[in-house]
């Protein structure tokens, strides 16, 4: 396997292993200030939705510059972590935006 192959195989898998990191990170900091009261707490879940969404946009639009234009596996990593970024904006921005505590 060729070092451009093992970097498209990574990038593969470093979409949705980024969104099931934010996942875990953002109800974690809902599930805290809901239970703790933060008086920021809004402004706490905006802020790391915004964080996530930047940071899988550029895993998303970087991929194909670091995996090779060539190949199944590059193409795939592109579409794979595209999907990621929009998996994250759909399951995100409701907790981010609605009603934090219950």
């Amino acid at each position: 396997m060729s070092g451009q192959s093992r970097r498209a195989l990574l990038l593969l898998f470093a979409g949705f292993s980024l969104w099931a990191l934010a996942f875990v990170v953002f109800y974690a900091l809902q599930a805290l200030g809901c239970a703790y009261g933060w008086p920021q707490h809004r402004l706490i879940l905006i802020s790391a939705y915004l964080l996530a969404i930047l940071a899988m946009a550029w895993l998303a639009w970087a991929t194909p510059h670091w995996a090779g234009d060539k190949g199944v596996l590059p193409i795939a990593a592109k579409w794979a972590n595209r999907a990621a970024l929009a998996a994250t904006i759909l399951i995100l921005l409701p907790v981010s935006f609605a009603s934090a505590c219950i």
